[in-house]
């Protein structure tokens, strides 16, 4: 059985598409087999991977997101890239998650994002296997005494919160434009 990672904050412009693409370029890298569930209308991350030459992202194994599990049977994880809105298809994907990537910029509205979809998540399961909710700070200053107070802020809530952050760089912006992975933009 996969490990689902779900990409999801109910607002959009937070970097779950971008996040998702380079996490699929990652587990890739890394010999591990992937497909990719594109739960967005707008199909950002259908258009980057079936646009790219990336080396990595070719191996992205794009399944519909009616699938059932016998599609995804021998992938080591299953990436669901989510639209930034309140759906009965996030509530499916929140459902079914091994873990919920929750992306936010350095902003009270993203992270307000966050908390919705925590507790949507909690909602739309049954609580009887409790799904790991993991903040991602992303396109941050890390020089910033903001970046500080909100980390230390959702500490204090006792939210989980990745040590790493994403630092806002041109790369991000031109992966994207390109239709590559950030591993890939790098070199």
């Amino acid at each position: 059985m996969p490990k689902i990672l779900t990409f999801a904050n109910i607002k959009g412009g937070v970097g779950k598409t971008t996040l998702c693409v380079n996490m699929a370029a990652t587990l890739i890298r890394k010999g591990f087999k992937v497909c990719a569930i594109d739960a967005d209308q707008q199909k950002c991350l259908e258009d980057w991977i079936l646009g790219s030459n990336d080396k990595y992202l070719k191996k992205v194994r794009l399944i519909s997101h009616e699938y059932n599990f016998d599609e995804t049977l021998d992938c080591d994880f299953v990436l669901v890239d989510t639209q930034g809105s309140l759906t009965r298809d996030l509530a499916h994907f929140l459902r079914i998650s091994s873990m919920v990537i929750v992306p936010c910029r350095v902003s009270r509205d993203d992270v307000v994002g966050r908390g919705w979809i925590e507790a949507f998540l909690n909602e739309a399961s049954d609580n009887s296997l409790k799904v790991q909710v993991l903040t991602v700070l992303n396109g941050v200053n890390k020089r910033s005494s903001l970046l500080l107070h909100i980390i230390e802020q959702l500490i204090e809530d006792k939210i989980l919160v990745s040590k790493t952050t994403i630092s806002q760089r041109v790369c991000f912006g031109e992966s994207n434009v390109n239709k590559t992975s950030i591993i890939t933009q790098n070199r």
